[in-house]
């Protein structure tokens, strides 16, 4: 995709931590269809990356891309990913509602435009996600989730 940039920006969670997100996006491009990817576990950090087959597939017909830096991930060390874990597994699921809710309130997304994916671990997130707040996104695609636990 050309004309492409990425934005860092961070969402407020429910217990007030700042959570980091990415926002890929054709420049020029002030809201419309975006999908989320979100991980938030074992430790394994969610960088932004650019993906060709996303550039010419939905960057460039007018779609944003959001990688969502939860709790639960590697991005900031052991402390972020622990804090996520056991007792505190509910703060992942509220970061992931913060981020979603912090592209409402930026103007970037409609929750109608929206749409979660997760592998694995994001996998149970989308899970959640249609358990506690399904009224937040218009899609949910959960890959080889993990639901049963």
């Amino acid at each position: 995709a050309t004309a492409v940039e990425t934005l860092q920006l961070e969402a407020v969670s429910k217990d007030g931590t700042r959570v980091p997100y990415f926002v890929t996006r054709q420049q020029g491009t002030k809201n419309g269809p975006t999908l989320m990817y979100a991980y938030g576990g074992f430790g394994i950090p969610v960088l932004p990356t650019y993906q060709a087959t996303a550039g010419v597939a939905w960057l460039e017909r007018g779609g944003m891309y959001v990688e969502a830096n939860i709790r639960g991930g590697g991005e900031f060390g052991p402390a972020w990913s622990n804090v996520a874990r056991k007792a505190g597994r509910l703060k992942a699921y509220e970061d992931l509602e913060a981020v979603a809710d912090d592209l409402y309130r930026r103007g970037l997304a409609r929750p109608e435009q929206l749409g979660l994916l997760g592998r694995s671990n994001g996998g149970l997130l989308v899970g959640n996600m249609l358990a506690r707040s399904p009224h937040r996104f218009g899609a949910l695609v959960g890959e080889v989730p993990l639901l049963d636990m």
